[in-house]
């Protein structure tokens, strides 16, 4: 099977098993309907009218509760506008923050690693490491490493043609990013790193069981006292178990 092959079949298998959190919810919300509180597979989806930011018009968000295999339970959050067509999705963990922080490290060696399913909570770092590139903390998602590093490509190549203007230096330096960025989404760059760090404790890549020795990593540190500040925790190092 050729490369190109690989790539669609993965490309497949991810569109198949890490739907659109918005669809995932839509979805749910339709199955749901007329479910009792004695169906194995109820999954009650709750909305609420909210206020949309981009048009001021009343949209609707919508709110699920769903657990995530080895991992444990998130809340999906998925708004949309029927004003304005606006749409956005993001998680929350449903539990409170863990008591350590965790480091979760994957390396890439093949294109079916892209389908790993990734928990980022909005306190999670993610770093393309070869590539020296960092994620801050921000929106949560729940997604897997294609989509991840897609939407951070894509994200780029945005403003680019702004910053050739504005920054021709900066530009280039992101050109040169782009480029290894898509080369990896090519598969044309294994082996390539990349890392989930959580001070919460709530963020996640998934294992395989045909993980061995170096590709997939799991840590939890205790927390720095800014780090506990942040989260809103104040001063409460722990000690080191």
């Amino acid at each position: 099977m050729s490369a190109e092959d690989k790539k669609e079949e993965t490309t497949q298998n991810s569109t198949e098993f890490f739907e659109s959190i918005g669809n995932k919810v839509a979805g749910f919300s339709a199955t749901t309907n007329g479910a009792t509180q004695e169906d194995e597979e109820y999954r009650p989806v709750e909305e609420i009218e909210s206020l949309c930011m981009n048009c001021g018009e009343n949209g609707v968000t919508r709110l699920l509760l769903t657990a995530i295999p080895y991992f444990r339970e998130v809340v999906i959050m998925s708004f949309s506008c029927e004003h304005c067509n606006v749409q956005n999705n993001e998680i929350q963990a449903a539990g409170t923050v863990q008591p350590k922080g965790t480091h979760y490290e994957l390396r890439l060696t093949s294109l079916e690693d892209f389908s790993r399913q990734v928990v980022k909570s909005d306190t999670a770092t993610v770093k393309f490491i070869e590539m020296d590139l960092e994620i801050p903390p921000g929106r949560g998602q729940l997604t897997n490493v294609e989509g991840l590093l897609t939407t951070v490509m894509d994200d780029l190549e945005m403003n680019q043609e702004a910053r050739k203007q504005q920054s021709p230096e900066v530009a280039e330096k992101i050109a040169e990013i782009i480029t290894k960025g898509r080369s990896m989404l090519a598969g044309d760059a294994f082996p390539f790193r990349f890392y989930v760090d959580d001070p919460a404790g709530n963020s996640f890549i998934a294992p395989d069981l045909k993980d061995g020795v170096g590709k997939w990593e799991k840590r939890e540190f205790v927390r720095t006292p800014e780090q506990n500040a942040l989260l809103g925790l104040g001063d409460t190092t722990e000690a080191p178990a």
